[in-house]
């Protein structure tokens, strides 16, 4: 009975390793924001701490029971294959997808400033910033006195620059001009008087020099089954790039995110992204592109990847003929065909 229950453990645990190797390609890194502030209430975060651990310790309680482990081979299979409908290269894109649509967002950070509920609320205009962009901070509650916005270095502890807030109608603002070869440890405080008390707020940031830019595309082509737009890059390093986009229609509306990986040399370089007609059927034109992202991807580990900017905001596609594509439904890579039957084999409990 004890080896039964060890058989099925092993199983699971198998179940879940596969799933992360199989969709980890398309798993967003979602970055978390650190809030610091010098007023803490340690009972009551403790006191949560251990409510959402009961909680997920019920959770999994009531989920091993329900779901044996071919059932979670037999969800992973069938999403698996789900996904296999479309290119990993061009994947439908909804308004659901927030990380895909605002890769750069940044998350706002409030603290209550006293037992009375008064509230402060601190925010970047993004997370990662590229040369020479601005640093924009905003800071919204009642009762603020003054407030300054601080950008230190973490390994040091030495503020490199530093700005008063100043206030409109309804906020307060601060910014920093942008400068090159900044520590890769930043870290954003803001330092305010608050309704008789001093605050602070630590916001977590990147801020890099770019290593490629983003010029333009040429004209839009057919390839088949596909929708090609080149894109021109000016590159000031070599290496494995990955390139990625969103396109939208007529209204606005998201269609597809776009994915394209090519190893490239320093200057002026191309890269194919592709639309495949799995997901422009249907859609009205004509179509756009936005939410660029350029990375120069990690050489070795423990080398963090570099990232790009785009001199271009939105790229239009105009006259471009829908039915001049081929019908063939996407066919999955041999690597990908593997996968799935070794997930199906698993939810056989073969």
């Amino acid at each position: 009975m004890k080896k039964n229950k060890i058989l099925k453990r092993i199983v699971t645990m198998s179940i879940v390793v596969i799933s992360v190797w199989i969709f980890w390609p398309s798993m967003q890194k979602q970055q978390i924001t650190v809030n610091k502030s010098l007023i803490t209430t340690p009972l009551l975060a403790e006191k949560k701490r251990l409510v959402n651990t009961a909680q997920v310790n019920n959770l999994l309680e009531i989920t091993s029971k329900k779901i044996t482990s071919n059932d979670s081979a037999t969800l992973v299979a069938k999403a698996y294959a789900a996904e296999l409908s479309f290119p990993s290269y061009s994947q439908p894109l909804t308004h659901n997808d927030f990380d895909r649509l605002k890769p750069n967002h940044f998350n706002p950070q409030s603290i209550l400033v006293d037992d009375e509920g008064t509230q402060v609320t601190a925010a970047l205009s993004k997370y990662r910033y590229t040369y020479p962009e601005q640093v924009l901070a905003t800071l919204t509650g009642d009762n603020i006195d003054n407030a300054e916005l601080q950008l230190i270095d973490l390994n040091t502890g030495r503020t490199l620059l530093s700005s008063q807030f100043e206030q409109d109608e309804s906020n307060w603002y601060a910014q920093f001009e942008g400068q090159r070869d900044l520590p890769r440890q930043l870290q954003a405080t803001i330092k305010a008087r608050v309704n008789g008390k001093d605050i602070t707020i630590a916001l977590a940031l990147k801020y890099v020099d770019s290593v490629a830019t983003l010029e333009g595309f040429n004209s839009v082509f057919n390839q088949e089954a596909d929708m090609v737009m080149q894109a021109n890059l000016t590159t000031r390093k070599k290496g494995l790039y990955r390139v990625r986009a969103n396109l939208f229609d007529a209204n606005n509306q998201p269609i597809a995110h776009l994915v394209s990986k090519e190893k490239l040399n320093k200057g002026s370089s191309h890269i194919n992204l592709k639309a495949h007609q799995s997901v422009l059927h249907g859609k009205q034109a004509p179509f756009y592109l936005s939410t660029f992202s350029i990375e120069l991807m990690s050489p070795a580990p423990g080398k963090p990847k570099k990232y790009g900017n785009s001199a271009i905001k939105k790229y239009e596609i105009k006259g471009f003929e829908v039915s001049s594509l081929s019908d063939i439904p996407y066919q999955p890579s041999q690597q990908e065909q593997q996968r799935l039957r070794l997930l199906q084999n698993m939810a056989e409990g073969g």
